[in-house]
């Protein structure tokens, strides 16, 4: 197999990537997209997070933080009694 040099290389990768992508319906392309979101989120630290968050919205952090924490006192709740109880 021929060698070849970085920018080459980097020429294939993107010539690939664009045929890839090329062929790829909405459907499929979206998902791939929110998939690789997820993943690059997911590894943010929590001031990272914060920061990539208020860069988009900057009042959406609290609101995210709100969500997460209704649901997360919604699901230590076993019962529909228990968290009429508990509000």
């Amino acid at each position: 197999m021929a060698k070849i040099n970085s920018t080459q290389h980097n020429e294939i990768a993107e010539q690939f990537a664009e045929l890839v992508v090329d062929g790829m319906d909405m459907k499929t392309l979206v998902q791939y997209v929110y998939d690789d979101l997820i993943e690059y989120y997911e590894k943010c630290d929590e001031d990272e997070l914060r920061e990539q968050i208020d860069n988009y919205d900057e009042d959406l952090y609290d609101e995210l933080l709100e969500n997460v924490k209704d649901v997360t006192h919604v699901e230590k709740c076993q019962t529909y009694q228990e968290l009429i109880d508990n509000n």
